[in-house]
């Protein structure tokens, strides 16, 4: 009797060992990464397809995703972009320790995604975000044209400052980083 226990319990672990085994020779994981930056989740390759974690992936592109009853995923990227001005000069990169007073204007196109609210921040270097613009019930429109109001800010630390743009999809759902721009302090 106690012969067949462990006979049995011999066949189940070779079992169990034997679809461990074939489980990781089917599906293994990868690293992904998006212009040599890691995302934070694995994608895994499953019978020669490689499935990739879709919203990390849509948020680096600066697209929107949105899924409806009919089981079919749709990724919106809009065509959006921004320029800072101050004056009537373009500008990217400033003095460190100076205040600018600027305003983003910023021309999109191809956003067929129904937006409820849209909001412009200023990330220093350090991390700190300071609100720029917000708009409830933005137009919805296929081409847009959105300007700030004239911000006053100053440039305390040396680095890069990111103005980035996030819209909430009308249907609920978080922000999505749908534009960034790039400026410099030196």
């Amino acid at each position: 009797m106690r012969f067949k226990k462990v006979l049995v319990s011999l066949l189940l672990l070779s079992l169990m060992g034997g679809s461990v085994i074939f489980a990781d020779t089917v599906i293994n994981k990868i690293r992904v990464a998006i212009n040599g930056t890691s995302l934070g989740e694995s994608g895994i390759v499953m019978d020669g397809t490689a499935y990739v974690p879709l919203r990390q992936v849509a948020n680096n592109f600066f697209a929107f995703v949105t899924w409806n009853d009919n089981k079919q995923i749709d990724i919106n990227r809009p065509n959006i972009h921004m320029m800072t001005i101050s004056g009537s000069t373009i500008f990217q990169a400033v003095e460190k320790g100076s205040t600018v007073t600027f305003y983003v204007l910023v021309h999109g196109e191809n956003l067929t995604t129904p937006i409820s609210d849209a909001r412009m921040v200023i990330v220093d270097p350090t991390g700190e975000e300071k609100e720029i613009y917000a708009e409830s019930n933005p137009e919805d429109v296929n081409v847009f044209r959105l300007r700030t109001k004239d911000v006053k800010y100053k440039f305390s630390h040396a680095g890069e400052y990111k103005v980035r743009l996030y819209m909430k999809p009308e249907k609920g759902g978080d922000w999505v980083l749908v534009s960034e721009k790039t400026i410099y302090s030196q």
